[in-house]
């Protein structure tokens, strides 16, 4: 995939409302064309001759490059170099994009995993996993993923009312329902099986990335699985521009294209969508499951893994730019001597350590999967600490930046002839260069701590990967405590 080929891919009828408004053409309008070219940018990367053999393979079959994310891996060095491809792609965003390319294809790599299962569960169906990751790898396919249904109630319950217990994804995306059925009224469902395919009416939602993608998977976390009517399950892959397929986005948080007053905001707002399937057809190569919500629910562990791994990558990548830029406000200020700022700098530092760490615990642990391909060790408690520590990043860093973060003065007070001057004796001290770079950073800093885009951003980092109250259930649940405890109890037994 070529930046060029990435835009033209995106230019094809596909209907995307914004604002009451339908959107003739997502790469050109003001809202999207930041994050749009930003992704052409990163895609072009893998044409470079110091990136190619970083980011892309030869291709085993075809004369094809292939990215790493699309790589299978069957050795550590293998997924090692898989790491290396996504270190950069969350590098080049700031760890800023939760739905870079690098993410769904690693579930489409989790599908092929699986694809014996699949294959056992629906013969109709065998070999679509393995011939649909070829497909992707060898046309390097951008990928979003829709997993949840529009929660009409979103009471939840104790752990296990609906899915299996020990199940670690149970809960991602959000509260369970006290009964999974009770939107149904909504959710998207199977209404007819025809010649060549399944014809789909209803709604998903969240879908990250949906206008900007040329493909979405569809299936169901957890939290929506345990369906009682198995119309209501399926795991699909359907083109952006298919007929009948409705993209509703939310109100853009990008602002003032081409300022440098928002400048996270305008690269990376990688836009959230619901989806709406008005008697959608998808043909058979693109179903990979049907109707069994056990299997919908046992499988998707093994599933996300890889994603999991990118993910947990990116927000290594995204704590790093806080302490980078709580640094430099620091320094602004001339108070990074300060040993209460230090403090907080040192926390800072502290979780992105321990993400490090995390992560290499995973890599030490990788393993081969039945399905033949090497995967990092569990990091299902890393998202856990994500979630903890997503406000905390923002305060620390609202702290730091203090009150200058408030009030900064534009692009265009900055170009003023008669406003210049004051601002250069107030924020600069007379220093020209010295007044632009400093409203820069702390319009930085505000785009990535205060801004709309901001709160965006925490709130997906508390939830992508799901409740964090459902989730530290269930990490207690199967964590092996059985050892410590027999140890404790042979202490009772020993004299005083």
């Amino acid at each position: 995939m070529t930046g060029q080929r990435y835009i033209e891919s995106l230019q094809d009828g596909r209907e995307v409302w914004l604002d009451g408004e339908r959107i003739d053409d997502v790469t050109t309008h003001p809202a999207f064309s930041g994050i749009v070219h930003e992704m052409a940018r990163i895609y072009d990367l893998q044409h470079t001759d110091e990136l190619r053999d970083v980011m892309t393979f030869p291709s085993p079959v075809t004369d094809n490059r292939i990215s790493y994310s699309y790589s299978l891996p069957t050795n550590y060095d293998e997924l090692m170099a898989r790491k290396r491809n996504s270190e950069l792609w969350m590098q080049e965003s700031f760890g800023q994009l939760g739905r870079t390319p690098d993410f769904c294809s690693s579930v489409v790599c989790g599908w092929y995993d699986v694809r014996d299962e699949l294959d056992k569960l629906a013969p109709r169906l065998a070999g679509n996993a393995a011939d649909f990751h070829r497909y992707c790898a060898e046309n390097d396919i951008a990928l979003t993923h829709a997993i949840g249904d529009p929660q009409v109630d979103r009471r939840s319950t104790t752990m296990g009312e609906n899915v299996a217990p020990d199940n670690p994804w149970v809960g991602v995306g959000g509260y369970a329902l006290e009964n999974p059925d009770d939107d149904q009224a909504t959710a998207l469902k199977v209404t007819k099986e025809v010649t060549g395919g399944i014809v789909l009416k209803g709604a998903k939602q969240l879908a990250t990335l949906a206008p900007l993608a040329n493909e979405c998977l569809v299936y169901l976390s957890a939290t929506f699985a345990g369906r009682s009517q198995n119309e209501y399950v399926q795991w699909f892959s359907i083109p952006m521009n298919t007929p009948g397929l409705v993209t509703l986005c939310r109100e853009p948080l990008s602002q003032n294209p081409g300022s440098y007053g928002h400048p996270f905001s305008q690269r990376f707002d990688e836009q959230d969508a619901m989806m709406y399937f008005n008697d959608v057809f998808v043909p058979w190569d693109h179903v990979m499951m049907l109707y069994d919500s056990d299997a919908a629910t046992r499988l998707l562990g093994r599933v996300n893994v890889l994603a999991g791994y990118s993910s947990n990558i990116r927000l290594y990548e995204r704590i790093r730019t806080f302490v980078a830029v709580a640094t430099m406000l620091a320094e602004a200020n001339e108070i990074n001597e300060i040993r209460d700022v230090r403090d907080k700098l040192g926390e800072l530092v502290s979780y992105v350590e321990m993400i490090r760490l995390a992560i290499r615990g995973m890599d030490a642990d990788a393993h081969l999967t039945s399905g033949g391909v090497m995967v990092p060790g569990d990091g299902f408690a890393l998202g856990i600490f994500a979630a903890q520590i997503s406000k905390r990043v923002l305060d620390i860093l609202q702290q730091i930046g203090g009150m200058e973060l408030l009030a900064q003065p534009s692009e265009n007070d900055l170009a003023n002839r008669e406003l210049r001057p004051y601002l250069d004796k107030i924020i600069g001290n007379g220093d020209y260069a010295a007044t632009e770079k400093r409203v820069r950073l702390f319009r930085l800093a505000h785009d990535l701590c205060m801004s709309a885009f901001a709160t965006r951003q925490e709130v997906y980092e508390y939830w992508h990967r799901g409740d964090v109250t459902r989730n530290r259930s269930n990490l207690y649940g199967r964590y092996d405590r059985g050892q410590v405890v027999e140890r404790i109890n042979k202490l009772f037994t020993k004299p005083m």
